[in-house]
């Protein structure tokens, strides 16, 4: 594979590209080239136009090489007809995997160890408020519970009262106070519960 510098005069945008970068991280993407200048080469192919040609993957790099005055950019040269061309702008930009959060947790950390979360929020995708959440996942989940004994789960309970005896629970409730289920719970709860006679 054979890197060239092309003026960037000379490079044209494919007319169908979709994929669209908001300013915030065009302007963070600019300062990276203009801080490390190191990024993977842009793919071209060649226009029937002389001495041009035209941009399948790397719109955004070209932008930002632009906003930080560079006159070149590195690019490979593939040569492609126009069905092609479509072909690979409609996949470059979108075969690619996604972060582990996880793992980005620990790169970030490790990056925290030479700059500050503020210097890297300069520099990185995420904003200042998605770097703490990200590295927020490094802490240690809680120990998980033991399971729980099958007699001790919870079972529903259905009954039917007389109109008499409802009246006599929907008073005891209204006693109780707050929201009816959990007036009801502190009903049975009570540790006098057990021992109220039962009502017929």
């Amino acid at each position: 594979m054979q890197i060239m510098n092309i003026s960037l005069d000379r490079l044209r945008p494919h007319p169908s590209n979709s994929n669209v970068m908001q300013p915030p991280l065009l302007a963070k993407l600019a300062q990276h080239l203009k801080r490390a200048d190191r990024y993977p080469p842009l793919i071209v192919r060649p226009m029937p136009e002389p001495d041009s040609y035209q941009i399948l993957d790397g719109h955004h790099r070209a932008a930002a090489l632009k906003q930080i005055g560079r006159h070149e950019a590195r690019c490979v040269v593939w040569h492609v007809d126009d069905q092609e061309a479509l072909l690979l702008l409609a996949t470059l930009n979108r075969l690619q995997g996604r972060d582990d959060p996880f793992k980005r947790a620990s790169l970030l950390a490790e990056l925290n160890h030479h700059l500050p979360l503020e210097q890297l929020a300069e520099h990185l995708p995420e904003q200042l408020g998605q770097l703490q959440a990200l590295l927020s996942l490094r802490e240690l989940p809680p120990s998980p519970r033991p399971p729980q004994p099958i007699e001790e789960w919870p079972v529903a309970v259905h009954f039917f009262l007389t109109p008499e005896q409802r009246q006599r629970l929907d008073r005891r409730l209204k006693e109780l106070g707050g929201p009816r289920e959990d007036a009801l719970m502190r009903l049975v709860d009570a540790p006098s519960a057990a021992s109220t006679p039962h009502e017929p």
